[in-house]
């Protein structure tokens, strides 16, 4: 039999975020390898029986497809997350490793990855510190990666773009799925520019010549993930990382205030811009809400983490991205 404190170092093995991590690098791989011509080449020879047999025969092919797009995406999530457990840790707040979330379909393969945090905030410094940790560390990764990724894309010429219209998009959306996909098997296509991705074009492709469009590597398409997440996370909302942030800035009563400000304007964004940001109006309303738990001490932010905070919204507002997808 194991001794006790075999047992109890068994007990210490996280085995669900290791679960949850291997999935998601098997999920993140295969969406990363359907980006590729590999995956186009590879479904085309696929015999009729037998296919799952012949995939697992061409798995190392597969996973070297699409290491790129999940090592770069995964790189992103982990220095985001352990930015949050790292910081959490200094403060001595008991907080778990991250939880990684694997989607089994889709062009992304992850919904991102999240902590919980066990214990009260000590206070609203620590809140600052460990909420803003997160979206700072994962910018850091994901701004070269995106450069990277970029010079390694394809500038093409394009037909004329349709600008999605929140229920014409929705509306087209159901007429392609109703006639058995959305059009060219592609599903949703042109990805939008905040003022970062924008910029950072600029810096490395230089002005694109009318009637084209960047066809992203892999590796630019999980930076622009990974960039998005960034500005999902810092939506100054409840215990989002941009609530933690607003709340160590504002205080709880300025911060809820502030909270539904912002809810009121995701909704009337997800009306007129892009459905995408309804959807995100539900999820923030529904199910994260306005308020944020209250620390244990609530003196205010000193000066250097008042200028830093300001920082971590004006990210907020630079990372913004009106409308996120388009048909």
């Amino acid at each position: 039999m194991p001794s006790q404190a075999h047992a109890r170092a068994l007990a210490r093995v996280p085995f669900l975020n290791v679960a949850l991590f291997l999935a998601t690098v098997l999920t993140t791989v295969i969406a990363g390898w359907e980006q590729t011509a590999s995956a186009e080449r590879l479904v085309r020879a696929a015999p009729a029986a037998g296919a799952v047999a012949w995939f697992l025969s061409h798995a190392g092919e597969i996973a070297l497809a699409g290491l790129p797009y999940a090592a770069s995406l995964i790189g992103i999530l982990f220095a985001h997350e352990m930015g949050h457990y790292l910081m959490a840790r200094a403060y001595r707040v008991d907080s778990t490793l991250p939880f990684f979330i694997p989607v089994p379909v889709g062009p992304v393969g992850t919904f991102g990855a999240v902590i919980r945090i066990r214990s009260a905030m000590p206070s609203r410094r620590a809140v600052f510190d460990i909420g803003a940790a997160g979206p700072y560390a994962g910018l850091v990764v994901a701004v070269p990666l995106l450069a990277w990724g970029l010079s390694h894309s394809e500038v093409r010429p394009v037909g004329d773009a349709f600008l999605e219209q929140p229920w014409a998009g929705l509306f087209q959306m159901l007429r392609a799925w109703r006639h058995g996909g959305l059009a060219g098997g592609g599903g949703l296509e042109h990805f939008g520019d905040s003022l970062v991705t924008w910029g950072v074009q600029r810096l490395v492709l230089g002005e694109l010549p009318p009637g084209t469009d960047v066809f992203l590597h892999p590796v630019a398409f999980a930076a622009w993930i990974g960039l998005f997440v960034t500005t999902l996370n810092l939506l100054p909302i409840g215990q989002l990382d941009g609530g933690h942030v607003t709340y160590a800035l504002l205080g709880g009563r300025r911060a809820r205030a502030f909270s539904r400000l912002v809810s009121w304007g995701l909704l009337v964004a997800g009306l007129f811009v892009s459905w995408t940001w309804l959807v995100w109006w539900g999820v923030t309303r529904f199910l994260v809400g306005y308020g944020h738990p209250p620390a244990i001490e609530e003196e205010p932010l000193g000066a250097g983490r008042t200028a830093l905070a300001v920082l971590a919204l004006a990210i907020f507002a630079l990372t913004f991205i009106p409308v996120p997808v388009s048909l």
